[in-house]
């Protein structure tokens, strides 16, 4: 990457327009990271307009909308079945990555809410300076199984799949929300898509 070099980061809101609760914190994280990251926020419906080429990474907000999310969302994502731009999804961008790539989704009998401990599995940059047990924000009544195409890297007790990468794609999922809790994984995750757009350049 040439000096001075922006990467760009693509933050797709998928709440409903005009609720930034996840989007936000999002924002702050990006642009308190590096002066040469630069950020632009879209609603979930744009990403039928939007060329994702032109993005070096792309995050994928948590919604506060009910069970039906997944079925709704997905007609605006089918494009990260062929995308390789590095990703990571965030709770419904968790869901939404997973039943694009063939997961199950599970409807839990209670949400899991509050403050819950997870544990890494397999090693990976996402997860650089981050201890093997962390505490996260968790807020989600669904939860999904790991499509084939990923492995698991990180699991806890009352769900299974908390973090997960694709085998061959820079795609990053998270059940959890690092935006509140954990800022370090998700500027892990942004010096990956710094360290592919040098790769790149």
């Amino acid at each position: 990457m040439k000096p001075g070099k922006t990467v760009k980061i693509l933050i797709i809101n998928n709440a409903e327009p005009g609720i930034s609760e996840f989007s936000k914190p999002l924002e702050r994280i990006v642009s308190e990271t590096d002066i040469n990251f630069h950020f632009e926020t879209i609603e979930y419906p744009d990403c039928q307009t939007i060329r994702f080429k032109s993005a070096d990474g792309i995050l994928l907000t948590g919604s506060p909308q009910g069970n039906d999310i997944v079925e709704h969302h997905l007609p605006y994502f089918t494009w990260l079945k062929t995308n390789e731009t590095p990703v990571l999804g965030i709770c419904a961008g968790h869901h939404i990555t997973g039943y694009i790539f063939g997961a199950k989704l599970y409807r839990s009998k209670e949400p899991e809410s509050g403050d819950y401990e997870v544990e890494t599995v397999m090693d990976d940059p996402i997860f650089s300076g981050i201890p093997q047990k962390f505490k996260v924000k968790q807020m989600h009544n669904d939860s999904i199984s790991l499509p084939s195409d990923f492995k698991l890297l990180a699991t806890s007790k009352t769900c299974k799949n908390q973090i997960m990468k694709h085998w061959e794609k820079p795609i990053y999922t998270c059940q959890f929300h690092p935006e509140f809790y954990n800022h370090d994984l998700v500027r892990n995750f942004l010096r990956i898509v710094e360290r592919k757009s040098m790769q790149t350049d």
